[in-house]
């Protein structure tokens, strides 16, 4: 569905909320956000390939932002994530870093085995040496803005199309609140989630397979 079918399909579902009740140029406004909402909630935009970060020596973090564009969050699905010279790198917090070592911070320069982000910076366990390899980082992006009325939502994509009515749904939970029929937003917002929440468990399926587990040498 385009933008301009999604409003026309809630206008049939929700027959008491009339242009005079709320106006299509609020609820282009709400698609914006629902837009953005779902794509959030379900990770469900990400980069076809990782994208490969040049690194030299004594480096030990990476705007992500500068470097990704569009980027939300790091893809963590098995067989994602971030790699060093072809090598997945451990996801972790600074909480497990200082309870492994308390002097983690003052490592000298070396192969990295793990990393974690801190706000838009991937972050190594400890500066890369002389020896720097690329990095490749797996990433969820943000979606190009729904403004068009004959746009489709989740960056046009084929593969989203049987997720369009997250966006029907978006729309009854927010034009509900937005006009005080707050028992029937909140109703509205829970069949939201629970839709989403089986988005991901289908978008899943395409991502998850049979998981090896392979030391590292």
């Amino acid at each position: 569905m385009n933008r301009t079918e999604i409003l026309e399909t809630f206008r049939v579902e929700n027959p008491e909320l009339t242009e005079r009740v709320i106006t299509d140029s609020a609820l282009q406004s709400m698609c914006l956000e629902g837009n953005k909402d779902v794509c959030k909630r379900a990770r469900c935009i990400v980069g076809e390939d990782g994208t490969t970060i040049s690194t030299t020596e004594d480096d030990e973090r990476y705007d992500l932002t500068d470097e990704i564009d569009r980027f939300y969050d790091i893809d963590t699905f098995p067989g994602s994530g971030v790699l060093y010279n072809g090598v997945h790198l451990d996801k972790v917090t600074m909480a497990e870093l200082d309870e492994e070592d308390e002097n983690w911070r003052a490592r000298s320069s070396g192969t990295p085995e793990k990393y974690y982000r801190r706000g838009k910076y991937l972050c190594l366990d400890r500066p890369i040496d002389s020896n720097a390899e690329d990095i490749i980082v797996y990433a969820v992006l943000k979606p190009d803005d729904f403004d068009a009325a004959d746009k489709t939502p989740y960056d046009e994509l084929d593969y989203l199309e049987p997720y369009h009515y997250a966006l029907v749904l978006y729309l009854k939970w927010k034009a509900k609140l937005k006009i005080g029929k707050t028992s029937e937003g909140t109703a509205a917002g829970k069949e939201y989630l629970m839709y989403i929440k089986d988005m991901i468990k289908q978008l899943g399926g395409n991502k998850y397979g049979n998981i090896r587990f392979k030391p590292r040498v």
